[in-house]
């Protein structure tokens, strides 16, 4: 029930706000305001080199951004401390949940939060094989971790690694990384009743089925051995699959390795192959509801939202077993299947298995949407919330 008091200030930090960190807090302010919990969103520049999204508007909630206008990147570390110190000053939160514990702008939150001990929740989707460990640094790390009261992680293997470097488990939740599952699910359900309609698309000229990849085009992605597992599925469905279906492949996307990916299939002849660019956040429905089966086949990936966006949308999935998200949301056999990123072989296996008819395309959809709606807005909220309390308790106990 809605509190009558007047309501205590949650700060929510990111350097610049996507549409996905805007989902989480639209669910947050939701959640929190009945509780008499005040969200705020506190946003460093809206601008950023590394993503491509458009700027969103968000009227409908409260949201602070220390450099409008500005390119986070080109913020130096003073002007980004005193910004950060001026704007938590005006805010004034009971307590900020921080996004990770390396960047300039989280160091300059939580020393702000020690200068006038306001509790802090630590929100991170780290995880121990993301990186070579080297012990000296996982000590320094762990020190950093233990300043904050509690923490907001993406999932089972996030929570072991927050262990892993000294925090307490029950100070520790789940639900980081979510996304809006019925916005993916309505408009791949709208594309899907009218196909026709979006033929003019870049990627959806042809119809027939087609395997999709969403990423930026970054090494650690992987995009040059899905190619490589394309090629594989393509050649054995030639030699031995009469009457079946080549698949095409449409990758979204863009980024510094676009040139190298195009001359790998330019040079190597392959056929089938799109690359529609980057999509904004409104198109990308309409890809997951006219595609098949979605493969992620990342060396490196924390967690990899594009799989509950996939999932939210109702398809079949195929995960790299390097993604932090693969434990909680892939059933092997029921909603995908899980690979070895380096094994070309073996994807391209997984690729003629799922396109074949010995898999039920329609229910294992339909399996990944039952799995994923654990994982929606609503459990940012409820973990956030869980978080919060735990950080007050412990700020508490600690004498803060």
């Amino acid at each position: 029930m809605r509190s009558d008091r007047a309501p205590i200030t949650l700060a929510i930090h990111w350097p610049r706000f996507g549409p996905y960190h805007l989902a989480r807090v639209r669910s947050a302010h939701a959640v929190l305001e009945n509780m008499g919990i005040q969200v705020v969103g506190l946003e460093i520049a809206s601008q950023d080199r590394l993503y491509l999204w458009r700027e969103e508007a968000c009227n409908d909630l409260l949201r602070y951004v220390v450099f409008p206008e500005r390119t986070y990147e080109a913020v130096s570390f003073a002007e980004m401390t005193r910004g950060v110190f001026l704007a938590l000053s005006r805010i004034r939160p009971k307590a900020i949940a921080i996004n990770g514990y390396s960047s300039r702008d989280s160091w300059a939150i939580l020393a702000w939060s020690k200068v006038y001990h306001c509790p802090t929740i630590l929100m991170t989707e780290s995880k121990v094989d993301d990186a070579p460990r080297v012990g000296w640094k996982e000590r320094a790390k762990g020190k950093i971790v233990c300043q904050f009261d509690a923490a907001l992680c993406g999932g089972s293997l996030h929570r072991d690694y927050l262990q892993q470097l000294g925090m307490n488990r029950d100070r520790i939740f789940e639900g980081y990384d979510t996304v809006d599952n019925d916005f993916f699910w309505k408009g791949a359900e709208q594309a899907r009743q009218d196909p026709a309609a979006y033929s003019s698309f870049p990627g959806l000229q042809s119809p027939g089925p087609f395997f999709l990849a969403s990423a930026r085009f970054i090494k650690r992605k992987n995009l040059d051995g899905l190619l490589r597992a394309y090629v594989l599925f393509r050649d054995r469905l030639a030699r031995n699959g009469k009457g079946l279906t080549l698949w095409r492949l449409v990758i979204l996307g863009d980024g510094a390795e676009r040139s190298a990916l195009e001359h790998l299939v330019d040079s190597n002849g392959i056929q089938g192959v799109v690359f529609p660019g980057f999509r904004q956040i409104d198109e990308l429905p309409i890809y997951y509801g006219l595609s098949s089966v979605f493969i992620h086949p990342a060396h490196q990936e924390q967690w990899g939202l594009v799989v509950n966006e996939a999932m939210a949308a109702g398809l079949p999935v195929l995960v790299s077993k390097c993604c932090g998200c693969a434990p909680d949301l892939i059933s092997e056999g029921e909603n995908g299947f899980t690979f070895a990123p380096g094994n070309a072989d073996s994807l391209a296996n997984l690729m003629a298995r799922i396109s074949s008819d010995q898999v039920d395309l329609h229910a294992m959809g339909l399996r990944s949407r039952d799995r994923v709606k654990e994982w929606g807005p609503k459990r940012f909220a409820e973990g956030l919330y869980g978080a919060f309390q735990a950080a007050l308790q412990g700020s508490k106990s600690s004498g803060k």
